[in-house]
C-alpha cells in the first residue's frame, strides 16, 4: 500500500516561556516557604559541593549556578519531620567485603518514578540480594524500594516545572552522613545527579574512596525538549560533564550513549558499556488476550503499540502524525497508547475520532498481556539512553520501529526484529510500519526474531556488568 508523501511541517511557534528574570524570581519566591531547617541541611549538602568545585579545573560553578536559576524553575516543599530512623537498618548488614565483592554503596533519587531506570535498579538489587553481594540502597522516601536498601526520611521535595511526575526527595545529609559512617563503604555508585547522587559523590571524595556511576538518562536533551531552550543543552552538558567527570568509571546503557558522553568531553577510558535485562518469564507472547485486543477496536485487526512516559521528550507528536497517516491509508489499523504524562491531554486532542485506545498506567500481569495482545511496537524517542520497553516488546513477540538516534539502536537488530530509522520523521515511521504490516510472512518473521532476539539480554549479564565496574578497583583503595 502506498502511503502519501508528508507533507511539509508546519512553521513552528515557539511557547512561551518565562524570561530569565522571571525564573529567577520564581525562584526566589519559592523559596519563601523554607525554614530554618531546610535552610541548614542545604548548606550541609551546598557546602562540600562548592568545596568540591573549586579544585575542577575550568569548572566555573558561580556561572552554573547563575544558568541553572535564571532558567530553570524549580520548587522546593518542605514535609513535616517526624524524627523517623532510617528504614533497612534492621537488617542484617553486607558480609565484610573481599577482593572480588567490594562494598558498594549505590545512591538512587527517584527510586519509585516510573521508568526503565528504576526496573533496572530493582534488578541489581534483586541480584545482589539473591547473590549475597555487599551492596546497600541509599534513597529516600517512605518504604525501602528493594530488599538491600537504607531508605531515609525526607524533609522536603524538588520539583522541576518543566518535568511534571518527577519529585527529587531531599533526606537529611548529616543522617546520611552519619549512617555511611556506621555502615561503610567500598565504592560509591551514584545513579542520577540528584541531591542522594552529589551526596555519595561528596562522601566517597571526603574519604578517598572510588567513585563510579551510571549515565541513566540525556539530561540535556531532555533539558532542551522540556524547556524549549536550546541553551539549556549546553548548560545541561557543563553539568554532566563535571558530575561525571568527577567518577573514576561511567557505566553507560548503550553504545549509543558512550559514544555521546565521550563526545562531549568524558574520557573514554573511563566509559564502558552496562546493559539491560529483560525476563523472559513476566514478558511473552503466552500472555496474549483476544478479548484485550476485541476491546481494542474489534474492527482494526493490526494492533499498534506505545508503552512509556507520554511526555514531549518521548517526541510522541512524531507518532500522532504517522498514525494519522496510517489511519488515513488504511482501515485496518488501531492505535494504543500504554502509559501517562503532560502530553496525554494533546495527544488525545490531536487524535480524536481516530481508532486509538487509551489504557493509562498498566504495570504487572496487565502490563504483559498489554504487549503480547499486540502487532507492533511504535517507539519515536531521540533522547532515551537505551529503551527497557523495547526489550519487553520484543521479549513478547513484537516487531520494533526505533530511531537511529540514541540508545534504541542498541536493542534492535535492523531487518530483522524491527526497523531503525534515520531520520526518524511521521513518513518514515508510518511507511516502515505499513511495509511490516502488509507483509505477512516479513511480520511473522520478525515476531519470531524478536523474540529469539530479546533473550540475548538477561538480568545475570547485566548485573556482572554493573558489578564488573566495581571490582576492578586496586585493593589499596578497598579500606574496609
Amino acid at each position: 500500500m502506498t502511503l502519501l508523501q508528508e507533507a511539509p511541517p508546519a512553521p513552528s511557534i515557539p511557547r512561551a516561556r518565562p524570561s530569565r528574570v522571571q525564573t529567577v524570581l520564581g525562584n526566589l519566591m519559592a523559596t519563601r516557604i523554607w525554614q530554618p531547617r531546610d535552610l541548614a541541611n542545604w548548606y550541609h549538602l551546598v557546602r562540600p559541593l562548592a568545596r568540591l568545585a573549586r579544585t575542577s579545573p575550568g569548572f566555573a560553578s558561580p556561572r552554573m549556578a547563575y544558568e541553572m536559576a535564571t532558567r530553570i524553575a524549580f520548587g522546593y516543599q518542605p514535609l513535616p519531620a517526624t524524627g523517623r530512623p532510617p528504614l533497612g537498618m534492621d537488617r542484617p548488614g553486607p558480609t565484610r567485603s573481599v577482593p572480588d565483592r567490594p562494598h558498594v554503596a549505590l545512591f538512587v533519587d527517584s527510586p519509585d518514578h516510573i521508568s526503565g531506570v528504576a526496573t533496572t535498579l530493582r534488578q541489581w538489587a534483586a541480584a545482589a540480594e539473591a547473590g549475597g553481594y555487599p551492596l546497600d540502597i541509599y534513597h529516600a522516601g517512605s518504604a525501602p524500594m528493594a530488599a538491600p536498601s537504607i531508605c531515609f526520611e525526607p524533609v522536603g521535595t524538588i520539583g522541576l516545572a518543566a518535568y511534571a511526575g518527577l519529585t527529587l526527595q531531599m533526606p537529611r545529609v548529616l543522617e546520611v552522613q552519619s549512617t555511611a559512617d556506621r555502615c561503610g563503604f567500598d565504592v560509591a555508585h551514584l545513579s542520577t545527579p540528584g541531591p542522594m547522587g552529589l551526596l555519595g559523590l561528596i562522601l566517597a571524595r571526603d574519604r578517598g574512596l572510588p567513585v563510579v556511576g551510571t549515565y541513566h538518562t540525556d539530561f540535556p536533551r531532555y533539558a532542551r525538549d522540556l524547556t524549549d531552550d536550546p541553551a539549556m543543552a549546553e548548560v545541561a552538558w557543563d553539568a554532566m560533564r563535571w558530575f561525571y567527570g568527577q567518577m573514576d568509571r561511567v557505566a553507560a546503557p548503550s553504545s549509543a550513549t558512550r559514544d555521546d558522553l565521550i563526545a562531549h568531553g568524558l574520557d573514554p577510558a573511563r566509559v564502558a558499556v552496562v546493559g539491560r535485562g529483560i525476563d523472559t518469564s513476566t514478558f511473552s507472547p503466552a500472555h496474549r488476550r483476544e478479548e484485550l485486543r476485541r476491546a481494542w477496536h474489534a474492527d482494526r485487526p493490526h494492533k499498534i503499540l506505545y508503552v512509556g512516559r507520554v511526555s514531549e521528550e518521548k517526541n510522541l507528536s512524531c507518532l500522532t502524525k504517522a498514525f494519522r497517516m496510517l489511519a488515513a491509508a488504511r482501515r485496518d489499523v488501531a492505535l494504543t497508547v500504554v502509559g501517562d504524562g503532560p502530553y496525554l491531554r494533546t495527544m488525545r486532542a490531536d487524535l480524536e475520532g481516530l481508532p486509538v485506545t487509551f489504557t493509562g498506567f498498566l504495570a504487572c500481569r496487565e502490563l504483559a498481556e498489554a504487549y503480547a495482545s499486540a502487532d507492533l511496537f511504535a517507539f519515536p524517542s531521540e533522547t532515551d539512553t537505551f529503551g527497557v520497553v523495547l526489550l519487553e516488546a520484543q521479549a513478547s513477540g513484537l516487531p520494533v520501529v526505533v530511531s537511529g538516534q540514541g540508545g534504541p539502536r542498541d536493542c534492535v537488530a535492523d531487518g530483522m526484529s524491527g526497523r531503525i530509522l534515520d531520520p526518524m520523521t511521521p513518513g518514515s515511521l508510518a511507511r516502515a510500519i505499513d511495509a511490516i504490516l502488509s507483509a505477512p510472512a516479513t511480520h511473522a518473521a520478525m515476531r519470531e526474531a524478536a523474540e529469539a532476539h530479546a533473550t540475548r539480554f538477561t538480568p545475570e549479564a547485566s548485573f556482572q556488568a554493573f558489578w564488573g565496574l566495581h571490582r576492578e578497583f586496586p585493593q589499596h583503595l578497598i579500606t574496609s
